[in-house]
Parts: C-alpha cells; sequence; structure tokens
C-alpha cells in the first residue's frame, strides 16, 4: 500500500512541474530567471519520470524503497516541493481577460522569488 502513495506523491509532483514548463514556455519574455526556472523545470520533470519509472517496477522490501519512502512525509523533501511547485504554478497559471494577454508578454515574478523556487528544486534534486 505504501508503493501506492509514493507513486501517487510523485505522480503529483510531475503533474505540477510539467503545467510549470507549459506556463514558462506560454511567456514570450525571455528573462534570465525564466529560462532558469524552465531549466530546472526540465531537468527535474526527467528526474521524477525516472523515480517515478523505478518505483512502479520495485518491491517494498527493496533497501533503497525505504529511503525513497522516507522522502514522503509529510513537510519532507518531496512535500516541500511540492507546495514550491504548487505556488509557482499558481503563479503561472493564466488568468482570464486583460491579464492573460499582459501575463503572456511579462514576466511577473521577482527575481527573489525564482532564485527560492530554484533552491527549492535543487534540494530535492540532491
Amino acid at each position: 500500500m505504501e508503493a501506492v502513495g509514493v507513486a501517487a506523491s510523485l505522480a503529483q509532483l510531475v503533474d505540477f512541474t510539467a503545467k510549470t514548463i507549459k506556463y514558462l514556455n506560454s511567456i514570450k519574455d525571455a528573462s534570465k530567471e525564466r529560462a532558469g526556472l524552465l531549466r530546472e523545470a526540465s531537468t527535474l520533470l526527467t528526474l521524477l519520470i525516472s523515480l517515478q519509472t523505478q518505483v512502479d517496477e520495485a518491491k517494498q522490501s527493496e533497501e533503497w524503497f525505504v529511503g525513497i519512502r522516507s522522502l514522503t512525509v509529510k513537510n519532507g523533501p518531496l512535500d516541500q516541493l511540492r507546495e514550491a511547485l504548487e505556488h509557482l504554478t499558481d503563479k503561472l497559471k493564466p488568468k482570464r481577460g486583460v491579464e492573460s494577454t499582459i501575463r503572456k508578454f511579462v514576466w511577473t515574478l521577482d527575481k527573489t522569488y525564482c532564485e527560492d523556487v530554484l533552491q527549492k528544486i535543487e534540494r530535492a534534486k540532491s
């Protein structure tokens, strides 16, 4: 049963990461922060999909699976990453009307926020 919880956590992270990439690609501004977030999100997506595949094929008794399971605890690394990606996708999600058009052409996230998200992604990857 625990494998299902780990797989669900990874599936949720894959979903948020894919949405982040989609939203970052929809913004026309080629700012350094946007490029950095896009690069890290793309790398993260590859790692998460690889990990998800390994979890799907693993046996719960395998030693490395115990380590993976410990990453999914409440407020653990994967939970913190999920929160950061969820918050980022909410900020990047296209709005309706004029704000939607503006967001496609104007980068609205500040450098400090982007650096914070990048640090959380880096911590999760290591």
